[in-house]
C-alpha cells in the first residue's frame, strides 16, 4: 500500500513541479516582453491657476533600480522627481537629468507658467520624456477652478466632460507619447467623424467639410479644431485649422498625414503626394508626383486604380516596396515601380508589369525569360530572345547599337532610330521597334513575325516562338 502511496506521490510532485516550471517560464517570458517593448503607463493630472499650469506626471512599468535618463524641457519650472513611496529620486550620476528608479514608477511635478490675457494657447512640447518607453496607457486629466470659461482639447480621446459647481473636470484618455494640450476661451462644441474628434464654433458647419473622410475607411485618432482663436497648426495628433479652410484642401492636409503616419521613411513625400492626390482625384503638388500618377492611371484600368487605393487605405504600415507588392496583386502582373522611383537623383522608370515565362523556340525550351506588359503591349527582351532563335547577338556604343547574325542574315538594329539595316540594304520603319526599359531592351512580340518570320504566341507560363517559311 505504501509503495502505492508512494508512487503517487511521486507521480502528483512531478506534475505540480512542471507546473510551477511553466508557470514561472510564462511569467518570465512575460516580464522580459515587457521589459524589451519598453511599455509604460502614464497618467497625467493638469491643476489650472491663475498664471500656471501645475502638472503631476506618473509614469508606472518602469524596471527597478534602473537608471534612467530624462529628456525635461526648458518651460518646466519647479521640476521635482518622486518616487512610488512620495521621497525623492536619487540621482544616478553628475548628470541632474539621470536618476534611478527605487521601484517601478517615478512621479514628476512641475508647473508651467501661462499669460493670464491670451485668449487661447497650445502646448506642445509640456512634458518629461523617458526615451525608449512607449505609453500603453496614457490619461490626461483637466481640474481647476480658473479658466472655466473656455474649452481644452487634446490629440487624444476625450473621455469624459463635467461642469460642476466650482470646479470644471476633462479626461482624455489615449496611448503612445503624450500628445498636444490646447485651449481657448471661446467655447467649443464636439463631433466623431470616423476616427477623428472635431472641435468647432459651428459643428454643422465643420461636419460638412468632411464628405470624403468617411469614404476613406478607418485612420489612427486625430482631433481636428477649427478655430480663429489660434494659428494654423498641425502633427500627427491634432491640427488646428481656420474655419474658412477650403473643405478639399483640408481633406488633402487630412489624407496626407494619414499617409505620413503609414510611412517609417519621410522622405518619400512624392509617393505620399501620389497616393493622396489620387484618392482626391487632385492634380499632385510635385512634378514627380504628377508624372508618377499618370502612370498608375494609365497603366491601371479605372477598377484597378479604385482597389489599389481602397488596399493601400486598410494597411497599417507603406514602404514602395509593400506599395510594389500591392500593386502586383491588383494587377496580377510583378512590378517594381515605386520601389525603382525611390532614389530621387535616378531618371525616372516608367511602370511596366511582369511575368516570367519559359521561352520555347518550336517546342524546346530554351530560356525563363521577363515578358513585360507597358501601354496594353507584350514585350520580350531582345538580345536573349534572338539568342534562342540561334542568332548571335553583339551591342556596342552603350547599347544604342544592336548587331544580329546568322548564317548570311544580319540586322543592325538603333535605339533612337526608326531604322534598321537587313544585309546592308537600309529600311525605314514608322516606330521604332526596340524600348529600353530599366537597362534591358525589348521589342514589341508582334515585330517579330513582321521582321524575322517569326510568330510568338503566348500562354499560360510559356512563350512559344516558331519560325515560319518566307
Amino acid at each position: 500500500m505504501w509503495k502505492a502511496s508512494l508512487f503517487i506521490f511521486i507521480i502528483l510532485s512531478g506534475i505540480i513541479s512542471g507546473m510551477l516550471l511553466w508557470q514561472w517560464q510564462a511569467y518570465s517570458e512575460h516580464a522580459i516582453a515587457l521589459e524589451s517593448s519598453g511599455a509604460i503607463t502614464q497618467d497625467i493630472t493638469v491643476d489650472t491657476r491663475l498664471n500656471e499650469l501645475k502638472i503631476t506626471q506618473k509614469v508606472q512599468g518602469l524596471m527597478a533600480q534602473e537608471e534612467y535618463r530624462l529628456v525635461i524641457p526648458d518651460t518646466l519650472f519647479k521640476w521635482k522627481c518622486r518616487n512610488g513611496a512620495g521621497e525623492a529620486c536619487d540621482s544616478a550620476d553628475e548628470n541632474p537629468y539621470t536618476f534611478f528608479s527605487s521601484d517601478d514608477q517615478m512621479i514628476f511635478e512641475y508647473a508651467i507658467p501661462i499669460n493670464e490675457g491670451n485668449k487661447a494657447f497650445l502646448l506642445t512640447d509640456w512634458f518629461v520624456k523617458i526615451p525608449g518607453k512607449n505609453a500603453e496607457s496614457l490619461s490626461i486629466t483637466i481640474s481647476g477652478s480658473f479658466k472655466r470659461e473656455g474649452s481644452w482639447a487634446a490629440g487624444i480621446r476625450l473621455k469624459a466632460r463635467k461642469k460642476l459647481e466650482l470646479i470644471d473636470y476633462y479626461y482624455f484618455e489615449g496611448k503612445g507619447n503624450v500628445p498636444p494640450l490646447y485651449w481657448q476661451q471661446k467655447p467649443l462644441l464636439k463631433k466623431a467623424i470616423n476616427n477623428a474628434e472635431v472641435y468647432s464654433e459651428d459643428i454643422q458647419k465643420a461636419s460638412s467639410n468632411f464628405k470624403k473622410l468617411n469614404d476613406i475607411g478607418n485612420f489612427p485618432f486625430l482631433t481636428i479644431i477649427f478655430t480663429d482663436q489660434y494659428p494654423e497648426y498641425k502633427n500627427e495628433n491634432i491640427l488646428i485649422a481656420s474655419p474658412h479652410t477650403e473643405a478639399r484642401m483640408l481633406e488633402k492636409d487630412l489624407i496626407t498625414m494619414l499617409f505620413q503616419r503609414k510611412f517609417a521613411d519621410s522622405s518619400q513625400m512624392w509617393i505620399i503626394d501620389v497616393l493622396t492626390s489620387g484618392l482626391l482625384d487632385m492634380k499632385p503638388s510635385s512634378k514627380k508626383g504628377s508624372i508618377l500618377l499618370q502612370e498608375l492611371q494609365g497603366e491601371l484600368t479605372e477598377d484597378e486604380l479604385k482597389a489599389f487605393f481602397m488596399i493601400v487605405n486598410k494597411v497599417n504600415s507603406l514602404t514602395p516596396e509593400k506599395l510594389d507588392k500591392l500593386l502586383s496583386d491588383v494587377k496580377g502582373l510583378n512590378t517594381q515601380f515605386f520601389t525603382m522611383n525611390t532614389k530621387s537623383d535616378a531618371p525616372f522608370v516608367p511602370m511596366y508589369f511582369e511575368k516570367e515565362k519559359k521561352l520555347l523556340v518550336s517546342g524546346a525550351e530554351k530560356a525563363n525569360i521577363d515578358l513585360i506588359y507597358r501601354d496594353g503591349k507584350r514585350l520580350l527582351p531582345f538580345a536573349e530572345t534572338m539568342k534562342s532563335l540561334g542568332y548571335e547577338v553583339k551591342i556596342l556604343a552603350g547599347e544604342e547599337t544592336i548587331i544580329l547574325s546568322n548564317g548570311n542574315n544580319s540586322y543592325r538594329f538603333y535605339l533612337n532610330k526608326n531604322v534598321f539595316i537587313y544585309n546592308e540594304e537600309d529600311y525605314g520603319l514608322l516606330e521604332n521597334p526596340l524600348t529600353n526599359q530599366n537597362g534591358t531592351v525589348f521589342m514589341e512580340i508582334h515585330w517579330f513575325k513582321s521582321l524575322f518570320g517569326v510568330t510568338a504566341e503566348e500562354r499560360e507560363g510559356e512563350v512559344h516562338l516558331m519560325s515560319q517559311t518566307k
